[in-house]
């Protein structure tokens, strides 16, 4: 048997992977110069950078962490966080890696209202990413079967 997979990101290379350990003829079709998808890093000056990494750990992504083990992928636990900037927010800053410290790096925004708007723009989208996850379309969508 002969298959195309089309696109060489991590779907269609563990595809293309789990196709030819069957012993399928795999032909992989790529429109970048590259394979990796958003998983793509780069050298600059001697310094790998991710340029779209991917995150991923054993509790969201326990099918990819053994597939990694399987082909000898070197994995690192890292910390992660999140933090942004908005010029439009008149400097509002915040950050999700020290609790409080973090969400008020900048003291000042403790009285900006606009500071106080996206942080409830921020609980809004959860909440509704929450009521929209507990409707069975949502469930459908986002439950793996």
């Amino acid at each position: 048997m002969r298959v195309s997979v089309i696109g060489g990101g991590i779907s269609g290379l563990v595809s293309a992977y789990a196709l030819a350990k069957e012993g399928v003829e795999v032909v992989l079709y790529e429109k970048e110069d590259y394979l990796g998808g958003h998983a793509k890093a780069v050298v600059v000056d001697g310094i790998d950078l991710d340029l779209e990494f991917m995150a991923f750990n054993p509790v969201t992504s326990p099918n990819m962490m053994e597939l990694f083990e399987t082909l000898g992928v070197d994995m690192k636990v890292s910390d992660m966080s999140f933090s942004v900037s908005l010029d439009d927010v008149h400097g509002g800053e915040w950050g999700s890696r020290n609790g409080f410290s973090s969400l008020f790096s900048q003291k000042k925004n403790l009285l900006n209202p606009r500071f106080w708007h996206m942080l409830w723009e921020v609980t809004k989208f959860k909440d509704d990413v929450l009521r929209y996850r507990s409707c069975n379309w949502g469930r459908h969508l986002f439950t793996a079967k």
